[in-house]
């Protein structure tokens, strides 16, 4: 009678639990290394992306009060130039 004997990995022991020394341990590796790198990259983009919409937003207020700005102008020249057009006609129909 002939004895079949497996072979067993050996049990490696961490704190209270034991793991099959296995790939899976370097799965969880490379998983965490992973996550690492992906929050390093979202933590290094986002800034990036969020403030270039910023200065877009602020550029185009910027923009807008600038021509508020000088459309008020122009109004405050035209109602000048209405009153004096006014004054000129009534000065010369009183004559």
């Amino acid at each position: 009678m002939q004895v079949i004997t497996a072979k067993r990995k050996p049990l490696v022991r961490e704190g209270d639990r034991t793991l099959a020394s296995s790939d899976v341990r370097g799965l969880f590796v490379f998983l965490q290394i992973f996550v690492i790198f992906l929050s390093l990259a979202v933590s290094i983009a986002l800034p990036f992306y969020f403030g270039n919409e910023t200065d877009k937003t602020s550029e185009l207020a910027r923009q807008r009060e600038q021509s508020l700005t000088v459309m008020k102008s122009r109004l405050e020249d035209v109602t000048r130039e209405i009153s004096y057009l006014q004054t000129v006609v009534g000065v010369r129909a009183e004559k």
